[in-house]
């Protein structure tokens, strides 16, 4: 443990300065679009050549007595074709759980894998459009490891409502757990500054037979250099089925080809 937090900060400013100097090196690039903090996943996909980042640590009070963190979450985004995307996902996760004493449940979530496909692009009145499927695979620490591998698939819009504001919302199907979960998300965006990004967003997941999860969130999401982003978005749940209320923060960067 002791080791991990001496090379974790230790690798992060490296990784910060070969970019830095890579950004240097390069000229014109195109924008940052990423996947994280909010839940409404876009349809845009990481050029072909290119490998994309996402990483942060999720804080979640799921209700009186169970608190989730989550650190790092990761999301690698391999550009394969001009508008394909291979996708790998994990976690690390920490539940505590406080009844009179804590009691730390800690270990690897499951693995992730799948790819986003960009259908078409944004044109006059059509938005732009994408779908994706991941496979949760049973690899994971003994107790966050599903019983058989869960699929999940999506289906992505996105829409400019103006030079500085989109909207963007996505449909999903997938299982958790053996039970079918249905889920949707919908945000908009609105550039302050050059650099600067607010966005709003409710969201929410119906399981078969349990009530559904409504939430809302919003985030600041501040472009440091052209490949490197960082973010912060909190939210708060809309009915007392879903989770009482989250925080989390992260960054994403695009190593040059």
């Amino acid at each position: 443990m002791k080791l991990t937090k001496t090379l974790v900060p230790g690798l992060l400013i490296l990784l910060i300065s070969a970019l830095m100097t890579s950004v240097q090196a390069q000229g014109e690039q195109e924008e940052l679009n990423t996947d994280r903090p909010d839940q409404s996943q876009g349809p845009s996909v990481v050029s072909r050549g290119y490998v994309q980042l996402e990483a942060g640590y999720n804080y979640q009070k799921l209700n009186a007595t169970t608190r989730t963190h989550a650190y790092p979450t990761a999301l690698l985004r391999f550009g394969l074709l001009e508008n394909v995307e291979l996708r790998l996902q994990g976690a690390v996760k920490d539940s505590v759980i406080e009844n009179g004493t804590e009691r730390h449940i800690k270990g690897w979530g499951p693995l992730g894998i799948g790819t986003k496909v960009r259908l078409w692009e944004e044109s006059g009145w059509r938005p732009e459009a994408g779908i994706s499927a991941m496979l949760t695979l049973p690899l994971a620490s003994e107790v966050f490891k599903p019983d058989n591998v869960e699929p999940q698939f999506g289906l992505a819009f996105s829409k400019e409502l103006s030079q500085k504001m989109d909207a963007t919302g996505n449909l999903g199907y997938g299982w958790t757990g053996g039970h079918a979960v249905r889920s949707y998300g919908a945000n908009i965006t609105r550039q302050f500054i050059d650099k600067l990004t607010l966005y709003l967003e409710v969201f929410g997941s119906k399981e078969k037979s349990e009530p559904a999860e409504h939430q809302a969130d919003f985030g600041l999401l501040y472009l440091l250099l052209p490949n490197l982003q960082v973010d912060v978005a909190a939210g708060r749940r809309l009915n007392k089925a879903a989770p009482h209320h989250f925080i989390t923060t992260g960054l994403a960067f695009r190593l040059p080809q």
